[in-house]
C-alpha cells in the first residue's frame, strides 16, 4: 500500500524533535533567492538563478508530494527549491498537520539528498504541532 509517506526517501536521514520529523543539513553557504518562481510557473521562469517555490493549493503539485524523485531533474536547473508548502489547517487533526509537516521535510531532505541547495519552509499548525522538548 502507498502510503504517500515515502519512507525509502528518508532512509540516511538524521530525525529529530519528539515527532521524529526529517532534518536538513545545514548549507556550507546561504543563498539568499533573487528570484521566487511558483512551481505552477517553472516552465515560464527565465533566469535560473530563481528558487522554486510551493505557496499554491496542494493539488497543484501534488505529483511532488508522491513522486519528488521525478522532479529532481526539473529542478536542478534552479538555484534552488523552497520545500513543499503542504496545508497545516488550524482545525486538522494534530495527526494530519504532523503528517504535512514529515511530509514537507522528507521531500526536502531528498532534493537536498539529491544535489538540490534546499531551504525548508519552517510552519506550524497550531500549538499543538510544534514541541519545545
Amino acid at each position: 500500500m502507498d502510503d504517500g509517506f515515502n519512507p525509502e526517501f528518508v532512509e540516511t536521514a538524521f530525525f529529530d524533535g519528539v515527532f521524529e520529523i526529517p532534518s536538513l543539513k545545514c548549507p556550507e553557504r546561504f543563498i539568499v533567492p533573487k528570484q521566487i518562481v511558483p512551481f505552477s510557473a517553472r516552465e515560464r521562469a527565465p533566469k535560473t538563478t530563481a528558487f522554486v517555490s510551493f505557496y499554491e493549493y496542494d493539488n497543484i503539485f501534488g505529483e511532488v508530494i508522491k513522486h519528488p524523485d521525478r522532479f529532481v531533474d526539473d529542478f536542478s536547473r534552479f538555484q534552488g527549491v523552497i520545500t513543499p508548502d503542504c496545508s497545516l489547517y488550524v482545525d486538522s487533526p494534530l495527526a494530519v498537520q504532523i503528517g504535512n509537516v514529515y511530509r514537507s521535510r522528507a521531500i526536502g531532505y531528498y532534493f537536498q539528498k539529491h544535489g538540490l541547495y534546499t531551504v525548508p519552509n519552517v510552519r506550524w499548525g497550531d500549538e499543538r504541532s510544534y514541541t519545545t522538548e
